[in-house]
Formats: structure tokens, sequence, C-alpha cells
């Protein structure tokens, strides 16, 4: 198992470098290694400065197999300490299918609302799952 870790932290790695986020596929390149195969729904906010490059990161929750629990200033704390001028949300659904829930339609929805009123915008969310992931941004869910 610690091999298997290893591999997939090497896969999400990027050399040291700074990473930019211009796309969906950038972030998922760099998290989907991480959180592909975990076998409970993982939630995370990636931390962003104004030029969109990475930050930090930070796991909000941890659920069960199906679902995490997801609180706004719980999404919004890290950020605000941080000096983040952007998120973006992600979790994974260890079921393997990248389709988003009602509940996660609602609460991409909800945090969204919370970003504008504190002047930190949610630029997108992403649903990892297996090797591919779905943009609720590009699906114009947000």
């Amino acid at each position: 198992m610690a091999a298997f870790e290893i591999g997939r932290r090497v896969e999400s790695q990027r050399g040291g470098e700074r990473v930019q986020v211009r796309t969906p596929a950038d972030v998922a390149a760099v998290y989907g290694p991480l959180m592909r195969d975990l076998k409970r729904e993982v939630f995370k906010i990636v931390l962003l400065n104004t030029a969109n490059y990475v930050i930090g990161d930070e796991t909000v929750s941890e659920g069960g197999l199906a679902a995490s629990i997801v609180e706004p200033r719980g999404v919004f704390r890290r950020a605000i300490l941080e000096n983040a001028a952007a998120v973006i949300c992600l979790h994974n659904h260890p079921s393997g299918n990248p389709e988003p829930s009602r509940e996660d339609i609602r609460v991409t929805r909800q945090l969204v609302e919370a970003g504008k009123l504190m002047g930190i915008p949610v630029h997108d969310h992403l649903i990892i799952a297996g090797n591919g992931y779905t943009s609720l941004a590009e699906r114009g869910l947000m």
C-alpha cells in the first residue's frame, strides 16, 4: 500500500514548480491521482492567488462511502486565513461515477453564494471518480 501511495504522490507532483490553474484538467491532473482510489468521500478546497496559482489546499471533511458533510464556514476558514483570492472545491466519488448528485449541486450553489458574500469566488467544483472527473462549472451547474 505504501508503494501505491508513493506512486500516487509522484504522479500528482509537478517537479516542485508552482501550479497555475487554467482549466479543470489542470486541477484534475494534480489532485486526481491523490483522490481517485480513496474508499471514503473526501471534500477538499484548493486555494488560489490572484493569478490562479495554487497557494495551498485543505481537506474540509471526510465522510462515509457516499457522502461528506460540508459547511461554508469550514470551506472558507482557511481561504480567509491564507488570503486566498478564490477557491476551487473538489471531492471524490468512491463509487467511480463522476455524475454530480442533487446534493452536490445544492452544496455547490450554496458555496458559490457564500463566496460572493465573502469576496472569495468559487471558480469550480470538481468531482474526481476513477480516472475521470466532472467540472460543475463546465456543465453550467454553478
